[in-house]
């Protein structure tokens, strides 16, 4: 069966769409790994490949169970799991396949209940601080117009986006003062904002965006602290020239014309990461007197301050994934995994210096609660976790 033709199976089989002439299709193509001896011993010969894939093949499954409003059978689990690893490049299935014994075992560990305070995951929560200085909590706020500054209506879509919308140009001259909102998002928060001149703002939890309630003529200018994921609307002024867009964040400004990017500019990260998926950007580093670099799409810069602006090959699917709704770990060190944790919960983690690892590996949705997300680390084979209050305490195993 060709690649195309078994995802085909997969996707019609994960959507309820299948019939049995596929459904036989892809058990035999499933069952047909268990007798490959080959496959057998090359995952033998390398353990640290095995855990990985094995690894990937908790993630999914645990990913399936949270999401089933009863036990799953084995099997379903399994299609979605190889699915995943089938579409994400790897050429051998699973451990899982090669040594049927420990099925059960396994699946019996990743579905067990633990008395534990469940964390629910992000929600559409955020503050939007009015030039006024007065606050709005857009959770608590029904749809509809919320406020109107300079000639500017702010409205709430029943989505939850947030949308700034034109409503008097005579009132904003280019020598009006100009009036700026903030929406934050907390720990456990994300929310959307459609800016005035229609470029998109995906915030992720624990981020804040400054901008004008209207953007002057020649001028398109805001300021950013955490992860956020933008589509920058093209504009013109004069002349039919393109009005360039800044984003001013920790250590850098990246300049833009109409693109998309994400920045991930968290205080607690080490550096400052912009990664380009369409369009051109220019990063200019704080301070500095050197030239200014220039991204393509598929690269993504390091920025810290003190040091030269690093240009290195993005991996787009894991950058953007938490904007797809999941968290996708590849090769992750013990503190990029509890910082997503921490703002996505809003939980205090502790972890131990011993725990140095640099190749967790996993992918799971953001819409589980944590305790799915910790029994996927537990299984990793890596950490243990216990639970006291609303701190979690990460141990080596």
């Amino acid at each position: 069966m060709d690649k195309n033709t078994l995802l085909t199976f997969i996707d019609r089989f994960l959507a309820g769409q299948s019939n049995k002439i596929e459904n036989q299709k892809l058990t035999e193509f499933f069952e047909s790994f268990e007798n490959d001896k080959d496959t057998h011993k090359h995952l033998d010969e390398n353990p640290e490949l095995k855990n990985r894939i094995f690894n990937k093949i908790q993630l999914s499954i645990s990913d399936s169970t949270s999401k089933a409003p009863v036990r799953p059978s084995f099997f379903t689990g399994f299609r979605l799991a190889a699915a995943f690893l089938i579409i994400m490049g790897l050429s051998t299935i699973t451990y899982w396949i090669l040594n049927p014994v420990d099925k059960g075992n396994q699946l019996a560990k990743l579905t067990e209940t633990k008395k534990i305070e469940d964390l629910n995951p992000a929600k559409n929560i955020a503050v939007l601080t009015l030039a006024n200085k007065s606050k709005i909590i857009l959770d608590e706020t029904s749809s509809g117009e919320i406020a109107v500054e300079s000639g500017i209506s702010i409205t709430k879509t029943p989505n939850g986006d947030l949308i700034y919308i034109v409503k008097s140009l005579e009132k904003n001259q280019d020598n009006t003062e100009e009036k700026y909102n903030t929406i934050t998002t907390p720990k456990g928060g994300k929310f959307n904002v459609i800016l005035p001149d229609g470029s998109l703002v995906m915030l992720n939890a624990a981020s804040s965006l400054t901008y004008p309630v209207y953007f002057q003529k020649n001028q398109r200018s805001v300021s950013f602290n955490g992860e956020a994921y933008f589509e920058i609307a093209k504009a013109y002024g004069k002349d039919h020239q393109r009005i360039p867009f800044f984003v001013r964040s920790k250590d850098q400004v990246v300049e833009v014309l109409g693109t998309h990017f994400n920045i991930n500019s968290y205080d607690n990260e080490d550096y400052v990461k912009t990664t380009l998926l369409e369009g051109s950007v220019k990063i200019i580093k704080s301070g500095s007197t050197t030239a200014s670099k220039y991204l393509i799409p598929g690269q993504q810069a390091l920025t810290k301050m003190g040091s030269e602006t690093k240009i290195i090959k993005a991996d787009a699917q894991q950058t953007i994934a938490w904007k797809e709704g999941y968290f996708m770990f590849k090769n992750s060190n013990i503190k990029e995994i509890v910082n997503e944790l921490e703002r996505w919960y809003d939980v205090d983690i502790e972890y131990s210096e011993s725990i140095d690892f640099d190749n967790i590996t996993g992918y799971i949705s953001r819409n589980v609660k944590i305790s799915n997300v910790l029994r996927m680390l537990e299984l990793s084979g890596i950490v243990n976790y216990e639970i006291k209050g609303r701190k979690i305490i990460l141990k080596t195993t």
